[in-house]
């Protein structure tokens, strides 16, 4: 082969194979674009450990998951020609091929794991290698998602489910033993309240006999001119009045229990009031040798009060006072009077201090504030027996913040104890105003410090709220206890309405028209001979049954209340199982009477026979309906006009009768006639509606259905074919 330099000679069988067996070497190893040096730290550990031509693994952290490799081929023959292949095993499965140019390569963001990179070359002529050089790329997983990672969210998985669990077991436990609580104190609630009702009940029936021991007592002390003989029924009569007050501490707690206690205040000398009230222990001092003294400031002091709750106040004081002071001890009641200005008007307003002092044994200062509690009972000496009930104390708070005052203690084991009683009274110019029109000043918060003073009028009486699935009664009696005392033991059956005469008795009765009327004989303004008179020669009234209470049992005094009208005549004491039998008995006659004239009503409308007050209404109000049968503006106001009766007057009434609203009554009569007409007469169903006062045939229809069970149509066909 010739040449510029002459002629190139070369034997063909000199010419061998080239070596197809080519290597790849790592040339360089970069983590975030820096080279890695054998031995160096990066972030306080050695990525490599030797060079990376010959090394076969690296291991990075998570957070240089950036990394660069450099390769090179070893095959010197014509090099730029030399290709290459790679891939990363584990992100990638094909291979990527690339030309000299390209011997580098970068991977970003790699998840944590194990990766294996494999490169391989392929020579001048394009002949690839049978070898490959790999290196083994591991990615370390941040903390939080190695396998003792792992391991902890599962444990703490397992711990939450547990104390999830058991938090749901304790939480339902708690419920159900709260619930439980709450059953047995629901429980032990009722039995409380069926234990006072048994104990009020109890007290009532003592009250009757006490009331009669002290009656005779009053009058054979006004008869005795014999010095001693008047002092004798004087410690009696002091004694039995002692006994009627503990009597009427459980009548009062039991009323403090349903709320009914009320402030009745009514003119007095207030001083001469407490004095006498004190007075009436000399006897229990002189027994005791104690030294017992009554000092006020004021001789006299003219204001209104309520004489009751203000005994009870007293009463319940001294009779601490003398139980827990011991012989040869001393006692001291002081009153005074001092003005209080409050308000932002700087209102002026009398105050009263009542102190009740003694020598007994004190009470500790951390059970003060108990003292006011219901039951709580102090530990006294053994040598002093009947430490009370607990209960009197509670009361005399009660009483003492219904006159809008308040009442504390002060006192210290072994010397003595001091109660002191503020109460607003009324100025003497203030009482000038007639006692029915007075409002009484309810002082709240503490008396030298008053910011809010309410006036309640004392015609400001709640409308009672009445059940409409019970029947009312009205209970008319001027004693409290007594009144209370039924109205107890009824509510639970019955709606109650209440009166303290005769006069108010009859208004409630025109404005309630109750099912029943049970009242008391003697009473005040009107009494109650006099108002089942007027109950029963009213028409308004005269269907209610009346229930006579009273302590006359003479045969002249029973024809009375029945020639009044009265429907029973129960006199005092009485058993309350016997009354209640008479009230359910009574108000049964009253259903069945009802549902007597029910059936009436619904036979022939002309054919109702007159015999009692009853009857001939209904018969007056069957005549005026028929009379307007075919006016269709007829109303309830026009019946009530005829009949001479208030609107509501009439609807009570005819309930009570016929157990049908006056509406409904109407309606009925025309539906009545109607029938009628349907069976016997060949008029079209729009005459009849027109003739009986429906001004539209089609409600007609749907009363007639609604009445008949069948529209009128059906009616008329089936009774034409009967007939």
């Amino acid at each position: 082969m010739g040449g510029p330099s002459g002629f190139n000679l070369f034997n063909p069988k000199s010419i061998k194979d080239v070596n197809n067996k080519v290597d790849v070497v790592f040339t360089d190893f970069q983590v975030l674009n820096k080279s890695i040096v054998p031995g160096e730290r990066v972030n306080g550990r050695i990525i490599m450990k030797e060079s990376i031509t010959s090394a076969r693994e690296v291991t990075l952290n998570y957070n240089q998951d950036i990394f660069s490799i450099d390769f090179a081929s070893l095959n010197y023959i014509d090099p730029d020609k030399n290709k290459y292949a790679y891939k990363l095993e584990g992100f990638n499965k094909d291979w990527v091929y690339v030309d000299q140019n390209n011997k580098k390569v970068t991977y970003t963001n790699l998840n944590p794991g194990t990766y294996t990179f494999y490169v391989k070359t392929a020579n001048d002529i394009g002949k690839w290698s049978d070898s490959t050089t790999k290196l083994q790329i591991t990615i370390l997983p941040p903390f939080w998602r190695t396998g003792i990672a792992y391991f902890i969210y599962i444990l703490l998985i397992l711990g939450i489910l547990y104390f999830s669990r058991r938090y749901i077991l304790l939480r339902a436990r708690e419920k159900f033993k709260i619930e439980q609580e709450r059953r047995e104190a629901s429980r032990m609630h009722e039995l409380d309240l069926m234990k006072i009702k048994f104990l009020t009940n109890v007290s009532h029936e003592f009250r009757t006999p006490l009331s009669l021991i002290i009656a005779p007592l009053d009058k054979l002390i006004s008869i005795t001119a014999d010095k001693q003989g008047r002092n004798q029924f004087e410690l009696m009569q002091r004694n039995a009045r002692r006994l009627l007050n503990l009597v009427n501490q459980l009548l009062d707690f039991r009323k403090l229990e349903t709320q009914e206690i009320k402030l009745n205040p009514s003119k007095g000398d207030i001083i001469r009031f407490l004095k006498d009230i004190s007075y009436s222990f000399m006897d229990m001092a002189e027994k005791k040798d104690i030294k017992f003294t009554f000092h006020a400031v004021n001789k006299a002091l003219v204001t209104l009060f309520d004489p009751d709750k203000l005994e009870r106040i007293m009463f319940n004081l001294l009779s601490n006072a003398f139980k827990f002071t011991q012989e040869h001890g001393e006692i001291e009641v002081k009153v005074q009077s001092r003005e209080l200005t409050s308000g932002v008007n700087k209102i002026h307003h009398q105050l009263l201090k009542i102190q009740v002092i003694d020598s007994g044994i004190g009470i500790p200062l951390e059970k003060q504030d108990k003292i006011f509690e219901r039951f709580f009972q102090n530990e006294v000496p053994g040598s002093m027996l009947n430490q009370g009930s607990g209960i009197g104390l509670s009361i005399t708070k009660e009483f003492v913040k219904l006159h809008g005052g308040n009442i504390t203690v002060v006192s210290e084991p072994g010397k003595g104890s001091c109660f002191t009683v503020e109460i607003p009274i009324m100025l003497l110019e203030e009482l000038q105003t007639p006692i029915n029109e007075l409002k009484i000043l309810v002082a709240t918060g503490s008396p030298d410090e008053i910011e809010d003073i309410r006036e309640i009028s004392m015609h400001e009486i709640p409308v009672p709220v009445l059940s409409s699935k019970k029947l009312t009664i009205l209970i008319i009696e001027d004693n409290e206890d007594f009144r209370f005392y039924l109205k107890d033991n009824l509510k639970a059956v019955y709606n109650i309405i209440e009166a303290s005469n005769g006069k108010s008795g009859w208004q409630k009765a025109l404005q309630f028209h109750p099912a029943l009327i049970v009242s008391d004989i003697i009473m005040p303004e009107m009494d109650g001979i006099e108002l089942c008179r007027k109950v029963k020669t009213d028409p308004r009234t005269s269907a209610i049954p009346v229930i006579l209470l009273t302590a006359k049992t003479t045969d002249e005094n029973r024809l009375e209340g029945y020639q009044t009208g009265a429907s029973d005549y129960i006199t005092k004491p009485f058993n309350f199982e016997i009354l209640q039998s008479r009230i359910k008995n009574l108000l049964n006659q009253q259903a069945s009477l009802r549902k007597t004239f029910e059936k009436k009503v619904e036979a022939q409308p002309a054919d109702i026979q007159v015999v009692s007050e009853n009857e001939k209404f209904i018969s007056l109000a069957l005549e005026i309906v028929e009379k307007n049968m075919d006016n269709d503006a007829f109303s309830v106001e026009e019946l009530s006009k005829k009949l001479y009766i208030s609107r509501v007057g009439l609807y009570k009434k005819l309930f009570a009768i016929t157990g049908k609203t006056p509406i409904e009554f109407i309606r009925t009569i025309r539906l009545k006639r109607a029938a009628q007409l349907l069976e016997k007469t060949n008029m079209t169903i729009s005459e009849i509606a027109f003739e009986v006062g429906f001004n539209n045939p089609k409600y007609f229809a749907r009363y007639f259905k609604a009445e008949y069970g069948k529209l009128p149509s059906v009616y008329q066909s089936e009774h034409s074919k009967t007939n």
